[in-house]
């Protein structure tokens, strides 16, 4: 009732401290990935008006320095992780930052072919036992 009172009234108050950095501290990474592939792509560029970040780019393929700087975010730190596609029909690229990509899904979602899919991941590790470890030799 408030907003429709005075339209300057600020009705959403946001998060306290606590609960902002409790938020913040939930993990989004959920080990599904975004999997793009080149053959599948018409170059639509739906992924590209659909993606909420503009970390996906479709541009002429160049040097590393040259390409971080023609994205539609730039990437501009060169430890920021790009994934780059193989050479599309058009002979373009699809250039995708890593670092800012949320793996929402969009791009797969929208895309009319499924060159973008969603795929989880698992890395599943063996750990040696007490069975596997060396004796330790005692001092007489």
């Amino acid at each position: 009732m408030i907003a429709l009172k005075d339209i300057r009234a600020e009705v959403e108050l946001g998060y306290d401290v606590k609960l902002a950095l409790g938020e913040a501290q939930r993990c989004l990474n959920c080990d599904v990935q975004t999997v793009f592939t080149d053959k599948l792509c018409i170059e639509c560029d739906a992924c590209v008006d659909i993606c909420p970040m503009d970390c996906i780019t479709f541009t002429d393929n160049g040097e590393e320095g040259d390409l971080r700087g023609r994205l539609n975010a730039p990437a501009k730190t060169a430890g920021q992780d790009l994934y780059v596609s193989g050479p599309l029909k058009t002979g373009r690229i699809m250039a995708k930052d890593e670092d800012v990509c949320l793996h929402c899904g969009l791009c797969a979602e929208r895309c009319p072919t499924g060159a973008w899919d969603m795929q989880k991941f698992l890395l599943d590790l063996t750990h040696a036992g007490h069975g596997c470890r060396t004796p330790q030799k005692r001092a007489a």
